[in-house]
């Protein structure tokens, strides 16, 4: 089965652990999909993937936020904000898990993914500090 999401080097924030990261939360969210896909799947084992993708996410906002602060971003709380909706939005989707449909699912983990990492997340990446390659 192919992936729903596949990495892209665009994808980059210009830091090695927040990319890696990053892949992580893409293969949680394949996992998911793939669960999905399953038509004799249990809603428990999906409700587990999710709370893994829930606490994972949660972990990385955490380790992004602190980037950012040594970075000295100054929209970080700004985009601190954004990470708590986010937590919000995505523990509600897990705790009714059964009451949305799995196109619901992926489409909300897609557009959560791309729009956080591609819009919100770039803007931060500018502040980087270059990598020096030897």
């Amino acid at each position: 089965m192919a992936a729903y999401i596949t990495w892209k080097d665009y994808y980059s924030v210009n830091d090695p652990s927040l990319d890696a990261e990053h892949k992580r939360i893409i293969q949680y969210i394949n996992d998911v999909y793939a669960a999905l896909q399953n038509p004799t799947q249990d809603a428990a084992v999906t409700k587990h993937i999710l709370d893994r993708l829930v606490q994972y996410t949660c972990t990385h906002f955490d380790h992004e936020e602190a980037r950012m602060r040594e970075i000295g971003y100054p929209d970080l709380e700004a985009h601190k904000a954004r990470h708590d909706d986010l937590r919000r939005r995505t523990v509600g989707l897990r705790t009714n898990v059964t009451l949305v449909t799995a196109r619901d699912v992926l489409v909300f983990l897609k557009d959560w993914f791309v729009n956080h990492i591609q819009g919100e997340d770039k803007l931060y990446s500018a502040y980087m500090p270059s990598l020096v390659t030897q």
